[in-house]
């Protein structure tokens, strides 16, 4: 009987060959017929039976068993409400702002300008809010400053908001960074007056030095307080932040940027010239425009 285990060994490989053959066969799949024959030889037995469980129950499946893969889990096709007409002109009829404060027709006019509000960003929209207040036309200059006014009362909403959440979970890192990228944002405009805007300036410098207590700020964090610092003339304090900024995140474009903006802010010809030669030993992949400043800033020495 010591033939009877080779033999029976050597039938079992065949018929997996086979099978693994006829699988690939008839799902014109060579990747199939590959895991069939590495699971039938894996698991003597048990391995086809399982292959053909799988394949019997995928046969028996109707089209409406794999109706979410495709038509979501909210389809409604009875549901004729969420049919509509597109708006074509809204969809085709677009051309830049500075364009269309200089068309004829004034109540294409107003009507971007009033559109404007409707943008995901409403910081985004302020320029040419900006641009259309001074336009020529005296009602197309009212609609801008009511625009004007209602982004600023969003912003200031969006801002409590911000506030409300952080302060319901102070220790939540994305709400702590929300509310910080919010402010930093509003502050880099002109929407709000010089009260307003020194009250936000002061919660700003507040919560980024809560931040900054942590042992690993992040990026955005490091980044808007430098430029903060560089906008009220602290140069000292920026450098500061700017060391910490490259031993945070070595990898990081923007903070060599952030020092030789430092460094041409401060009149540190010296340590400009000392930080750019070292770059090379830095693990940062800079881009062109990054690199672009470099060759503008860079002393090269004698050859």
């Amino acid at each position: 009987m010591s033939w009877f285990v080779p033999a029976a060994a050597g039938l079992y490989l065949f018929f997996c060959l086979l099978y693994a053959r006829r699988t690939a066969d008839r799902a014109e799949s060579l990747q199939k017929g590959i895991f069939c024959l590495v699971l039938s030889l894996a698991l003597p037995g048990a391995g086809p039976l399982l292959l053909w469980f799988c394949d019997h129950c995928a046969r028996r499946a109707g089209p409406a068993d794999y109706a979410e893969f495709y038509r979501g889990s909210e389809f409604c096709p009875d549901d004729l409400r969420r049919l509509q007409t597109p708006d074509l002109r809204a969809e085709t009829d677009r051309v830049p702002m500075e364009e269309a404060l200089l068309v004829s027709d004034l109540s294409y006019r107003r009507g971007m300008v009033m559109h404007l509000l409707d943008e995901a960003d409403p910081l985004a929209c302020l320029p040419a809010l900006r641009r259309a207040l001074a336009n020529e036309d005296s009602e197309t200059s009212h609609y801008a400053s009511v625009a004007i006014m209602e982004l600023r009362r969003k912003l200031q909403q969006q801002l409590d908001e911000a506030e409300a959440r952080w302060r319901k979970v102070p220790r939540d890192a994305d709400a702590c960074a929300a509310w910080e990228e919010l402010l930093y944002n509003v502050m880099q405009t002109d929407l709000f007056d010089r009260d307003v805007r020194r009250r936000l300036m002061q919660r700003h410098t507040a919560l980024t030095n809560q931040m900054l207590r942590g042992s690993h700020p992040s990026e955005a964090c490091l980044h808007h307080r430098i430029r903060m610092e560089l906008q009220q003339g602290h140069c000292t304090r920026a450098q500061q932040l700017c060391t910490r900024y490259l031993k945070e995140y070595p990898r990081s474009e923007q903070a060599v940027r952030d020092q030789m903006e430092v460094c041409v802010q401060a009149k540190n010809g010296t340590g400009l010239q000392t930080f750019l030669a070292g770059l090379r030993d830095r693990p940062v992949l800079l881009t062109a425009p990054t690199l672009a400043w470099i060759r503008a800033f860079r002393k090269e020495g004698p050859q």
